[in-house]
């Protein structure tokens, strides 16, 4: 009888001491998120496995982060900040925002910033305006990484801005858009897991992009590279503010520390990796010419009027906002 209540004793206590466990792990939060970022080896993707890594290891598997790279999941790149609004997706790496978050596409202007320190000082006068544009949907920006210049790249002769003229490029946004018609071009609209067939299949003659983004995977398919772009190109991380909120104080800081953690990291990275690779593309052959000064001033003068149209079509703050920065640049 003794042994029979000592064995019930400890089985009750085995039992009650595996309970906290047990709770912990019922507990645990899964969330999706879901890049824009075709492809495992570029640098936003790692920088998003960093985060996710670094929050399961800070909460202790306590929040679990499920990522999906662009097209492997049937949601446009063009379409993550409404997946994340509605809740699809709790979180996500938003880099082709600006049809959702008009007021961002002043980050993207054709020419109004020409330099990395630029578009810093940019992407710093515009945070508040992009966190309310975000709120208003329901969504909290966690944090921002940028890429280097988004230069011209074509299958066919590009060494110039008059190169692009009936030239097909693919555009991230209406203002790159603009910019490609103001020199004769024809902008096409397509998420990053599609330029490869739309270059195979002439679809689209070139792209703008980065060596250290597109440059990395789409240059099999590419010829020329003239190296004057017309914008920098940022992703906001961001989450759905309703998860976010039922999230533990514990978990949220852990997540923001994360992503404050890694997107410097993010955008060193792709800097160094802009001139390791823009080396090593033209040492194998690819046809890489320098921007002609004369070119970055006719950009630059043919666009801003155009920066002017674009800030009054989109309302007074837009128009303040434009003004901050262009006192700024000194523009």
């Amino acid at each position: 009888m003794k042994r029979r209540t000592l064995l019930a004793s400890c089985a009750g206590g085995l039992a009650t001491g595996m309970l906290p466990f047990t709770r912990a792990a019922s507990a645990a939060t899964t969330w999706n998120c879901y890049t824009y970022v075709p492809a495992a080896t570029l640098a936003g993707a790692r920088g998003m496995q960093k985060i996710v890594a670094d929050v399961v290891k800070a909460t202790h598997g306590g929040l679990d982060i499920k990522l999906s790279l662009a097209g492997s999941l049937p949601i446009n790149s063009t379409n993550i900040t409404q997946a994340v609004s509605s809740g699809v997706m709790q979180m996500g790496d938003d880099g082709l925002y600006q049809g959702n978050i008009p007021i961002a596409g002043i980050l993207q202007l054709p020419m109004l910033m020409n330099t990395p320190q630029e578009f810093a000082t940019a992407l710093k006068i515009m945070q508040p305006d992009v966190e309310r544009a975000y709120a208003a949907k329901g969504v909290i920006v966690l944090g921002t990484y940028y890429y280097p210049l988004q230069v011209a790249w074509s299958r066919d002769k590009l060494e110039s801005l008059a190169d692009l003229r009936n030239q097909k490029m693919r555009v991230t946004s209406p203002e790159q858009a603009a910019f490609v018609r103001a020199f004769g071009g024809i902008p096409v609209t397509l998420g990053a897991d599609e330029v490869p067939s739309a270059l195979d299949r002439g679809v689209i003659q070139g792209v703008f992009t980065a060596s250290a983004g597109g440059g990395k995977i789409w240059h099999d398919l590419l010829k020329y590279s003239y190296r004057l772009g017309p914008n920098y190109f940022n992703a906001y991380i961001i989450a759905n503010k309703t998860a976010f909120s039922q999230l533990s104080a514990g978990d949220q800081a852990a997540l923001k520390r994360a992503v404050a953690g890694v997107t410097p990291w993010e955008t060193k990275t792709l800097y160094r990796e802009e001139t390791e690779v823009t080396a090593q593309l033209r040492k194998d052959g690819m046809i890489i010419t320098d921007a002609k000064a004369a070119d970055i001033q006719l950009g630059t003068e043919k666009m801003k009027g155009y920066w002017a149209e674009w800030a009054k079509g989109q309302g007074p703050e837009a128009v303040k906002a434009l003004a901050k920065i262009r006192a700024a640049l000194k523009h």
